[in-house]
């Protein structure tokens, strides 16, 4: 450590402040004292996080926040969604990441509006439904938190939009 500082007060012996304060070369505190210094400075009571309050579960029935124009132009069919993003073929853990993945581009674009085709499921003759399993996960991951902060309102979408196997996502903007 000597050593160091004779080679420091070397290099600078021939130079001058730049103002009226003289240069002071001291050593660095120890970690120890440091330490000590901390303890005695920083108080030990610890401040509460502030909680959010949760945001209510959306769902295609009601979209807490639609005004009524915007609510009638989703449900005549009459808004043409930014982007589509179609589920079919999907596992259920691909569409969820897909979902996830699309909703967070879409916001970075600006976009107001998404189109995702979840697909009915498949119609049996005896009047059953087979499959259909993306919908009926659909809104769950929609109200995932993550999701949920992007998303301000979800609709079934119009016959020529898809119908009961698409829903409208209305976003919100990035901030």
């Amino acid at each position: 450590m000597k050593d160091d500082e004779k080679l420091f007060r070397s290099a600078i012996a021939g130079t001058r402040p730049l103002g009226a304060r003289p240069v002071v070369v001291a050593r660095p505190p120890s970690m120890r004292s440091l330490l000590r210094e901390r303890a005695i400075e920083r108080p030990q009571t610890i401040e509460p996080r502030k909680v959010l309050a949760p945001m209510p579960p959306l769902s295609p029935d009601k979209s807490p926040g639609l005004d009524r124009a915007t609510a009638e132009t989703l449900r005549r069919g009459r808004m043409q969604p930014d982007g589509v993003l179609d589920l079919h073929g999907n596992t259920l853990a691909e569409a969820e990441r897909l979902l996830a993945r699309t909703l967070e581009q879409a916001q970075l674009r600006g976009w107001r509006s998404l189109l995702v085709v979840t697909g009915k499921g498949l119609r049996l003759e005896d009047g059953s439904v087979r499959g259909g399993r993306i919908r009926a996960h659909f809104l769950d991951w929609i109200n995932a938190p993550a999701n949920r902060l992007r998303v301000h309102a979800v609709r079934q979408a119009h016959p020529r939009h898809g119908g009961s196997g698409a829903f409208y996502l209305l976003l919100r903007r990035a901030g």
